[in-house]
């Protein structure tokens, strides 16, 4: 691997500030917008957006996308989580958190890499609870509404660095850390 930076390809710069934590590195994020399939899964998704950035001509670079699915409705909204979001807010999660009797849910984040030759796929999660108000100060996504199990925060009360230690993001980018380690013989990452 040459000196040059790697390419995040995101229009959101809160998952580059992220990415570059967990990496301990810094990336150059490109703002492109790329078409989101409806795929039932987050990794379906993302290999389509891996796809598409390829063929802008750009090599070594990262695309990610996220889930996030209540147990009880099949994981649902999973990767269509974004659109709820965009509708209704943060006040559409938790109304649908009040419905159910079992508001246990799965945060996923898959971290698709291209290395100029090939393409690898890594895939964190994080178990938890959406609830039904929000808390912490930190307002990303559905921060404020989950907490992680065997936690009494929600990602919006923890300070980055406790929640690089245990979020969906966090993992699936140790994995990629530990990709680029064995692919260059040079640290990347936290541990």
């Amino acid at each position: 691997m040459s000196g040059e930076k790697l390419i995040l390809v995101s229009s959101n710069p809160n998952k580059a500030i992220e990415a570059e934590r967990i990496l301990g590195m810094p990336l150059l994020r490109v703002s492109l917008t790329l078409p989101e399939i409806q795929a039932a899964t987050v990794e379906e998704i993302t290999r389509f957006k891996l796809d598409t950035a390829r063929s802008k001509g750009y090599q070594r670079l990262i695309v990610e996308d996220v889930s996030l699915g209540f147990d009880e409705l099949g994981n649902f909204p999973g990767p269509f989580v974004r659109w709820l979001l965009e509708a209704a807010g943060g006040k559409g999660l938790a109304a649908i958190a009040y419905a159910l009797n079992n508001r246990s849910a799965k945060a996923q984040c898959c971290v698709a890499y291209w290395d100029g030759t090939d393409g690898y796929v890594f895939l964190g999660e994080c178990a938890g609870e959406v609830l039904v108000e929000p808390r912490g100060s930190q307002q990303f996504g559905w921060d404020p509404w989950f907490q992680p199990r065997g936690s009494t925060k929600t990602f919006a009360e923890m300070k980055p660095e406790e929640k690089d230690l245990i979020s969906h993001r966090g993992e699936a980018y140790r994995k990629l850390a530990a990709h680029l380690e064995k692919e260059t013989g040079r640290f990347a990452g936290r541990r």
